[in-house]
């Protein structure tokens, strides 16, 4: 990615982080549990010294995959509400609280350490970026198989990722990832599936109808 389409400081690390997968032709950085900590580690968000488990790499692509939803109103698309809950879930698991820097700025941080505290510190630092001026430019491609977040510098805010359409919702899978379809209404709250990224159109024929036949790609570990 140039410097055009990548972001600086908060909005930066959040964008970061959703660009942890390539959806359309991979590679997946969050492969594994070693791969989550050293990303995290890298960036000042976990310790050296914590344990991370194939329950924290889960949730953790379920929150990155929450991220990317939440960036996509930018771009026009829905919100849905597994994407809020699990949001929420982050910041409640991690508890959350304001606190002030020596600088006199307040902050959101965790109580609790280890991994979930480090996805807290992720929503912190969407929560903060969110508030920035320049937050509305951090977009999704267009394409529902590609969904890369980027930076839009371009001055009428109408800059494009790639040309690639929606027909390429049916293309296959990158790397580590395997599809299938699911109904968003038996997506209702994070823990029933884990990890999945859904793309927000009909992938079976269903028509346009919203709640028909989702493509999910789901990690496959």
């Amino acid at each position: 990615m140039s410097d055009r389409e990548t972001a600086g400081g908060l909005i930066g690390l959040v964008q970061d982080y959703v660009n942890t997968v390539d959806l359309q032709d991979g590679p997946e950085e969050l492969s594994s549990p070693n791969t989550l900590k050293e990303w995290l580690v890298a960036r000042s968000l976990l310790e050296a010294s914590a344990e991370v488990g194939a329950q924290d790499l889960k949730h953790a692509v379920a929150l990155r995959e929450a991220i990317r939803c939440v960036i996509g109103a930018n771009s026009g698309t829905s919100v849905y509400p597994v994407d809020l809950a699990t949001l929420n879930e982050a910041a409640n698991a991690s508890r959350l609280r304001a606190r002030f820097g020596r600088d006199g700025k307040p902050r959101l941080e965790p109580e609790v350490q280890g991994v979930v505290g480090a996805m807290g510190r992720i929503v912190s630092a969407v929560f903060a970026a969110m508030a920035e001026p320049e937050w509305k430019r951090l977009k999704l491609c267009g394409s529902t198989s590609c969904r890369w977040a980027f930076f839009d510098r371009s001055r009428n805010h109408s800059s494009r990722w790639c040309t690639r359409t929606s027909r390429l919702n049916h293309a296959p899978p990158g790397p580590g990832f395997r599809v299938t379809y699911r109904k968003r209404s038996e997506l209702g709250s994070p823990t029933n599936d884990p990890g999945a990224n859904e793309s927000g159109v009909c992938g079976g024929g269903g028509g346009g109808d919203p709640d028909c036949c989702l493509r999910v790609l789901r990690p496959d570990i």
